[in-house]
């Protein structure tokens, strides 16, 4: 990226800080992030499969597109 805007992490804590105003947030550096979900439209209906890594994801949200009407 040509920018990368990034807010405190205080190790001793292990929280870091939202720009927004939100209770939580996930994302960025820091905390623990290690139970990873994709809320989903319950129409999807997805297989039941792992999801391991950015590129499978892609694959499971592209084929979701692509059999959308229209």
């Amino acid at each position: 990226p040509d920018l990368l805007i990034n807010s405190f992490y205080d190790p001793v804590a292990d929280e870091a800080c939202a720009f927004e105003e939100l209770i939580g947030f996930h994302g960025g550096l820091g905390g623990g992030q290690n139970r990873p979900f994709l809320l989903s439209p319950v129409a999807w209906q997805l297989r039941n499969e792992s999801i391991v890594g950015a590129e499978q994801l892609y694959r499971v949200l592209k084929r979701q597109v692509d059999a959308m009407p229209g």
